[in-house]
């Protein structure tokens, strides 16, 4: 397609989501839009984690999901800006407006006035918790989904997560499938980290500015249900009129998880199943649109629209398809429930890279307590993204949405698992290796200031 036939396609969808009182420009694609972890979400848990304390609600360390045993009854339900239920366990989502999710003091309130809202008599555990920004100031609201546990343990973990999105590709339809393929594929893809894949349940979350396509954003979740066999557990949803598309999905496994923090150690490499920094075509291939000037700067250095185009296309391929085959290989390296973890035959630590992109890997080697270095930062095309940061066009040109899996493990398991995940059409790279005890620092090659320019995650890495 011509470039003006482009622009004007695009600007045609401009309007079509103005007119729902949404500005695509304003809006950051896929996990882009969680709320700032480093600057946010961290300084305001720990401002409330005392009076939290006091009124019996424990916010569990950032886990990619919440875990627990198994029990014989368990019973769901869902509350939208609090009310009763006598929940053990809670998966939180918050969408705040931009203000709130700049301030620290503000989010943390908003922190507190929504974890308190659950009104329950036993102990409450957040075992995880997603934050979102609205640009509406008008949006600010808690998706609280709640878990009762009664009767025996089984021989088994439940997995619970939720993940949501406002937009994946602004040049798309916002009612499109592919928008909602890429949010349940994005909240699942935490289970798959886990080896988790057997019992797959999830909840919409679907929210709109109008009712017309709230309803056909649900249509598409039970489209998505059919087609993976995933079955879907409705209940109530967000009225905040802001576009909100996601699920909390749950699902159990009958092996022990690949969260064994204190057995990473030297022996070990790190490897990625793909490449990362999913947004950032999608992202360029927006503002090229939007500015075309920046197209004449693109050729200078090599970049045609159609490799930026082809570029989007593999980005978004990626982001709607479940990774749910890397799920069963990483399953199949976990002792069964209750085992003991070998070494040499078993995954110790996994996570995906989303929307904090690369730097997902120092949160772990804090979590593991060991340092790593980084040997290269594999993008999904290394021009493309050097030209995104140089620009200004996204901050960290690592993040994703339903991202890349990170896999900690002994070298002979890395090595086979790389196998494996080439004959399943995967394309793995191994990325580093952990040097040894350590406090989490992480050796990164130079070229992580060509894809990252916010500093506040640049000075959480060692570069050499």
């Amino acid at each position: 397609m011509a470039i003006d036939s482009l622009i004007d396609k695009f600007r045609a969808n401009l309007d079509k989501y103005k007119k729902m009182g949404l500005n695509p420009l304003s809006l950051a694609t896929g996990c882009a839009v969680k709320v700032d972890l480093i600057d946010t979400v961290y300084p305001a848990i720990q401002k409330i984690r005392g009076e939290l304390i006091r009124r019996n609600i424990e916010i569990l360390p950032r886990e990619d999901a919440d875990i627990f045993i198994t029990r014989e009854k368990m019973e769901m339900k869902r509350i939208i800006n609090g009310g009763e239920f006598d929940a053990d366990r809670a998966v939180s989502l918050i969408q705040v407006n931009q203000e709130t999710a700049g301030d620290p003091n503000k989010f943390a309130e908003f922190l507190l006035k929504t974890y308190t809202s659950i009104k329950t008599s036993r102990k409450l555990t957040i075992g995880k918790g997603h934050s979102i920004v609205t640009t509406n100031p008008k949006g600010e609201v808690a998706v609280l989904d709640l878990f009762r546990l009664e009767g025996g343990k089984e021989n088994s973990y439940t997995v619970a997560n939720n993940d949501t999105i406002q937009i994946v590709d602004p040049l798309d339809d916002p009612g499109s499938q592919m928008q909602v393929d890429v949010a349940i594929s994005n909240s699942l893809n935490d289970l798959f980290t886990k080896g988790v894949f057997q019992d797959l349940k999830m909840i919409p979350v679907a929210d709109a500015p109008v009712d017309e396509l709230k309803q056909q954003l649900l249509r598409n979740f039970e489209n998505y249900s059919r087609t993976y066999s995933i079955e879907l557990l409705n209940d109530v949803q967000p009225n905040s009129k802001t576009l909100m598309i996601g699920a909390t999905v749950i699902g159990k496994s009958d092996h022990e998880l690949p969260t064994f923090y204190n057995k990473v150690n030297e022996n070990m490499e790190i490897l990625v199943t793909r490449p990362v920094g999913e947004l950032t075509p999608i992202n360029v291939y927006m503002w090229m649109l939007t500015v075309p000037e920046l197209i004449e700067d693109m050729e200078v250095r090599g970049i045609t629209i159609q490799r930026v185009e082809e570029a989007k296309k593999r980005a978004l391929t990626y982001m709607r398809s479940p990774n749910i085959e890397v799920a069963k290989i990483i399953y199949e390296y976990l002792p069964p429930f209750g085992g003991a973890f070998n070494e040499e035959s078993h995954i110790a630590m996994t996570t995906d890279v989303t929307g904090p992109g690369i730097f997902v890997i120092k949160e772990f080697a804090e979590k593991a307590q060991v340092d790593v270095e980084l040997f290269e930062i594999p993008v999904i095309d290394k021009e493309i993204h050097e030209f995104a940061t140089e620009n200004f066009i996204i901050p960290n040109s690592t993040a994703g949405t339903n991202g890349a899996i990170v896999i900690f493990a002994h070298k002979k398991v890395i090595n086979e698992i790389y196998d494996e995940l080439k004959k399943k059409g995967q394309e793995p790279y191994i990325i580093g290796k952990v040097i040894g005890k350590g406090n989490g620092t992480v050796i990164a090659p130079p070229t992580i200031t060509k894809y990252i320019h916010r500093n506040n995650v640049l000075r959480q890495f060692k570069i050499k």
